[in-house]
């Protein structure tokens, strides 16, 4: 009967070691498994932005495109940037006759070839409602509002030739 009762208290104990490992074991998987998912969670944010920043890196990418498309039809046409200097102009807007901005916008265009002005504002405007840009001035004409800003691109050195395209 001893002998009974000892491998019963064995097999007890042996059990009771197997449901303590076991606990052991299946604490360790529930942490595991907590981890696990908050990884998932955080790997699948990261993924979420970097989708969200495809578009623009496609963006920059056909922007280099371009740009590389721009130096290369640059360089076929034999311009050299060396050569051209830029002058920032600004006239505030204001009041102006027809006379002066004639003669303004005149001088933007007079070098020809040579001068390149890139605006970053433009804005002529009549002052008279019935007036027009386009038709010469009426009597009691008020004038013009003139605003100007940009930047003028001119040659610095004199170029016989005009652009070529080279093959």
């Amino acid at each position: 009967m001893n002998a009974t009762r000892t491998l019963k208290l064995v097999s007890l104990a042996l059990a009771t070691a197997l449901l303590g490992g076991g606990a052991w074991l299946a604490q360790s998987g529930l942490k595991r498994l907590a981890f696990e998912r908050q990884q998932h969670g955080q790997l699948q944010s990261a993924l979420d932005n970097a989708r969200r920043l495809v578009p623009e890196v496609q963006q920059r990418e056909q922007l280099v495109r371009s740009i590389k498309d721009v130096a290369l039809q640059v360089d076929r046409m034999g311009f050299d940037p060396s050569q051209w200097g830029e002058r920032r102009l600004r006239r505030s807007q204001g009041p102006a006759t027809r006379a002066e901005a004639a003669q303004f916008l005149g001088e933007l265009g007079r070098g020809g070839a040579g001068a390149i002005f890139v605006a970053d504002l433009f804005d002529i405007a009549t002052v008279s409602p019935e007036a027009s840009l386009f038709i010469p001035p009426l009597p009691g004409d008020q004038g013009l509002v003139l605003g100007v800003s940009g930047t003028l691109h001119f040659q610095t050195v004199s170029v016989s030739q005009p652009f070529r395209v080279k093959p």
